[in-house]
């Protein structure tokens, strides 16, 4: 097992840097207009690459606003050769073409899961056992189940995917490792749903997204679903669940899967805040192997 931390902004970056994780993730995820700058990605680099941690630069979808941009950055990391890039846009992935030393990362936004949705909660709502599990058996499969798809990314030279923490998928995540695939699996936060225009600005009067002081790099808001009787976050252009893995689940997980790597993000909601936390994270996720 491998943890590798993932981080938005140079704050989070300097207090990850040196702790005990096995790499480092800098970038935007979600939202392009959090991009960072040239400067700040080189200065990510090297610290990373300092501390001895493998770098990755995630991306999120990328209009063509935003490419231009994408591209000097990408021009940088590929004259280093030893750099990943975790991709959320098949345009991106086309770009890699001209990138050959980049190694590509599926990221999750690409990999659909249905089951990112509360389903198993919905369908309590007056239907019946045997539909709910029909349901289940549709909603907790991803798009990698399909074999054209899973070639689709063999061919361009796709090795690592990224995949979400849901119990009910862990079964179909292994064939995906026998297909050849190492799998990154993110922790705590599944998104649900997204917008390129963003809740948060619009929740805050912010009009301009080129001139967003990124308030989410500080705060995030709880949703109460009455009806469901869910609770999910907002963060950014995000909305997320929340899950907590129990020991069950990551031993269960350990024995089916064998070595993968842990997504352990930043942010105002689940944290960690610093280089003790962080530890304390990573001891605790090793304790239960």
């Amino acid at each position: 097992m491998r943890v590798t931390i993932q981080t938005e902004n140079m704050k989070d970056l300097r207090e990850s840097v040196y702790s005990n994780c096995s790499g480092i993730r800098f970038g935007s995820e979600f939202c392009e207009w959090k991009i960072p700058s040239l400067g700040n990605l080189k200065e990510a680099y090297t610290m990373a690459k300092e501390a001895g941690k493998n770098f990755s630069y995630v991306t999120p979808r990328i209009s063509e606003t935003i490419i231009d941009k994408v591209k000097g950055q990408l021009d940088f990391l590929n004259g280093k050769g030893d750099a990943g890039l975790v991709f959320n846009d098949l345009g991106m992935l086309s770009l890699l073409e001209y990138y050959p030393n980049l190694m590509p990362h599926l990221g999750r936004q690409l990999v659909f899961i249905p089951a990112r949705c509360p389903w198993e909660q919905i369908t309590n709502f007056e239907v019946g056992f045997m539909a709910r599990r029909h349901v289940a058996k549709i909603f907790y499969q991803t798009n990698l189940n399909n074999t054209r798809t899973v070639n689709f990314f063999l061919e361009r030279g796709v090795r690592n995917v990224d995949l979400e923490w849901i119990p009910h998928c862990f079964p179909l995540y292994k064939p995906l490792k026998d297909a050849g695939f190492n799998l990154s699996v993110h922790l705590n936060l599944t998104p649900v749903t997204s917008t390129r225009k963003c809740r948060t600005a619009r929740f805050l009067g912010i009009d301009n997204p080129e001139s967003c002081p990124g308030p989410c790099f500080e705060r995030g808001f709880l949703l109460r679903n009455r009806i469901l009787n869910l609770d999910f976050y907002l963060l950014g252009n995000v909305v997320f669940r929340y899950s907590e893995p129990s020991p069950i689940e990551m031993r269960n997980f350990h024995s089916l899967l064998g070595e993968f790597e842990f997504i352990v993000s930043m942010n105002p909601i689940t944290g960690p805040e610093d280089k003790k936390t962080i530890d304390m994270l990573i001891d605790s996720l090793s304790a239960f192997r």
